[in-house]
């Protein structure tokens, strides 16, 4: 599997510096603790998923031959339930509809 981080990606850290450092990591596929990402649905059900990251290194996953967009990143569940809350609402304010793929045009920094 291999991740792909849209370019208006969403985050709750704080600093340009902090969120460089974590996609730094995911870029080299090392765990990274308490860290939980949003994508689009990985099994074509739902609009979002959070996952938390290091799930995504497991054998199953890394198997998958498929891109995964990286719509969000946050430092803990609760955190990364805002985001999407985010997410949707801004969404709803630009289209008036759940239109996730439009709103982030799936496209971006791929992370291989």
């Amino acid at each position: 599997m291999k991740f792909r981080v849209v370019e208006n990606v969403y985050t709750e850290f704080n600093t340009e510096k902090t969120f460089k450092k974590m996609l730094r990591k995911v870029s080299v596929r090392r765990p990274v603790p308490g860290l939980y990402v949003i994508t689009e649905p990985l099994f074509e059900a739902g609009m979002m998923e959070i996952y938390n990251y290091n799930e995504l290194l497991q054998p199953f996953y890394r198997k998958q031959k498929r891109t995964v967009s990286v719509l969000g990143m946050a430092k803990s569940r609760d955190g990364a339930k805002k985001v999407v809350s985010e997410i949707l609402e801004d969404v709803y304010e630009k289209y008036n509809s759940p239109d996730i793929n439009s709103f982030f045009q799936i496209g971006g920094e791929e992370i291989t």
